[in-house]
């Protein structure tokens, strides 16, 4: 993350931010320090010059008591070579120039300076181009004069600029550095955020609430870390919660579909199912003009049996028939039970009847085949109706009328027998009724 984190939008937004601060911080600081500069230098160029003052004013005072003028210009000279002196000026005990040296470095004739009024006190006054020192000449504790310096104050305003001047490329390279480097411990310091982040956005494109967070205790924000964890977990036990649920309720319905159209017994599809598939299969042979057979499966003597072996013994045959009956058919055909021993059989696509014939055949067979039950043989039969559409009916209604007919006819024939529908089984299937 160091080498890329000025990548990151909020990189941006806190190397503004730490600039702007860092920079005004820094130059009201080299403010400061310049004007505290300009403060010693100003106080160090009085000094200086009260001094130079002060000095001039001691080594003249004999030779203006006697009145040694050209000793005092040399003196005057002297005390001016090598200094940033603008002028020198000597007045006498009435106030009067008697001496003056100006900047071009030459004595000047005194007559034409206004005459300023004696002091007894050194005093300095600071002006905007330059800076007033003056000393009173004492001899003999007697006030007999005063010297008056004139010193440029550009050295305050030069080294005021030069402070300005470097302090201003040390603030920026201050404040750049330091803005960078704060603003990357920032960044290092709020990574937890960013890697939560980052966390965020994954778990809200995934909808995955197993991800977590690294979890660094070191870490000032490793708590946020845990309590996000936290939160993701509460998530994601609310989420399998909310599957859990979902899924209990879809085997609830499923359960409560199976138990509508079901039978509880043999587990076969019921009356209600019959119908409804017995109405598409129609529809679709019709439609398609391909054949489809329906058998109807009746056990004979059922009552008679459970009447004998009791009505536990009689599920027994039930679901026994159902398994070999479901055993015998194909895996596009549907066994159902319409009522206590009656099956039906729904076969589409049988291609023509002989195919329907012979598998009622082996069911006859399959049914009729010896069981046992407590501890004897029993055999059981069944008598087998069979009727085909659109051969014999093209509407629901004819064909479970046709194929009743037909296993009515089977019966008549003396059972354990199927019968197809045929217009020559009417008056036996009418007497039987």
């Amino acid at each position: 993350m160091q080498k890329t984190f000025l990548q990151l939008p909020l990189a941006k937004k806190l190397l503004r931010q730490n600039l702007l601060v860092l920079t005004a911080g820094v130059f009201s600081a080299l403010a400061l320090c310049t004007l505290l500069s300009i403060y010693l230098t100003q106080q160090d160029l009085r000094s200086k010059t009260s001094y130079q003052a002060a000095t001039l004013a001691g080594n003249l005072a004999d030779d203006m008591a006697h009145g040694d003028l050209r000793s005092m210009q040399s003196l005057l000279l002297n005390a001016s070579n090598g200094s940033d002196l603008e002028s020198v000026t000597v007045y006498d005990q009435g106030g009067r120039a008697i001496l003056a040296w100006t900047a071009q470095g030459q004595l000047i004739d005194a007559k034409g300076i206004e005459d300023s009024p004696p002091i007894r006190v050194a005093q300095t006054a600071l002006q905007l181009r330059q800076l007033i020192a003056a000393a009173p000449v004492v001899s003999a504790a007697a006030i007999t004069g005063k010297v008056q310096l004139h010193t440029s104050t550009w050295t305050i305003y030069r080294h005021a600029l030069l402070t300005l001047l470097y302090g201003a490329i040390g603030a920026a390279l201050i404040a750049a550095l330091t803005t960078y480097l704060l603003t990357q411990q920032q960044l290092l310091s709020l990574s937890p955020v960013f890697e939560l982040s980052l966390l965020a956005d994954q778990v809200a494109t995934l909808g995955d609430y197993s991800l977590r967070a690294k979890h660094d205790e070191q870490h000032e924000l490793g708590s946020l870390n845990m309590h996000f964890n936290l939160m993701l977990a509460r998530m994601e036990a609310w989420e399998n919660d909310m599957h859990s649920e979902a899924r209990e309720r879809r085997e609830a319905e499923n359960r409560m579909a199976i138990l509508n159209n079901h039978d509880s017994l043999t587990k076969l599809p019921n009356r209600h199912y019959f119908h409804r598939l017995l109405t598409n299969c129609v529809e679709d042979a019709v439609a398609c003009q391909e054949l489809a057979a329906l058998m109807f499966i009746d056990l004979d003597s059922f009552k008679t049996l459970n009447e004998v072996f009791g009505y536990d013994a009689g599920d027994l045959i039930l679901s026994t028939m159902a398994n070999r009956l479901c055993g015998v058919l194909r895996n596009t055909d549907t066994l159902c039970r319409v009522d206590g021993d009656e099956f039906a059989a729904i076969l589409p696509r049988v291609g023509n009847p002989e195919v329907a014939q012979q598998l009622a055949e082996r069911l006859v067979q399959a049914i009729r085949q010896p069981m046992l039950l407590r501890g004897q043989e029993l055999a059981v039969t069944a008598s087998i109706g069979i009727a085909c559409c659109p051969v014999h009916a093209r509407e629901q209604r004819l064909f479970l009328h046709d194929t009743d007919l037909a296993l009515r006819a089977a019966k008549a024939a003396g059972r354990n027998s199927w019968q197809m529908f045929s217009p020559k089984i009417l008056p036996d299937a009418q007497t039987l009724a």
